[in-house]
């Protein structure tokens, strides 16, 4: 008798603690987006600017120091982060930045995917390369 008590409250945590589900890969929701890229020389004179591919983009679940996934921008500077759950998440880019320390700096836009099945598109990121 006093197994089959404990088999039932096993059973009843696993059942609500399977449920909880985070952010991140396996759903089918979709952020997306594009990178306008402004590039400049030496002596600061913009020389060319537009759509640009192989720009780095970044996901994670917001709050969280852990990236989800990094993917680049296709020839039209756009990019889709697919298979994702319902939750807040942070998207960003770098841009080059002559006054940061690094000499980057981030730009990054927070969002939250409401539906499980939302197709969220994001403001166009505008970064100096």
């Amino acid at each position: 008798m006093r197994f089959k008590y404990i088999f039932i409250v096993v059973s009843i945590l696993t059942i609500f603690t399977s449920c909880i589900k985070e952010e991140g890969f396996g759903g089918l929701a979709t952020i997306s987006g594009k990178v306008y890229a402004y590039d400049y020389n030496n002596s600061g004179v913009l020389i060319a600017e537009g759509y640009t591919g192989d720009i780095d983009v970044y996901i994670r679940a917001k709050g969280s120091n852990v990236e989800l996934n990094r993917i680049r921008t296709t020839y039209d500077g756009t990019f889709a982060f697919k298979q994702l759950r319902k939750g807040d998440y942070e998207v960003w880019v770098y841009s080059d930045c002559a006054k940061c320390p690094n000499g980057i700096e981030p730009i990054i836009q927070s969002v939250t995917l409401s539906d499980k099945k939302e197709n969220l598109e994001l403001s166009v990121f505008e970064v100096n390369i």
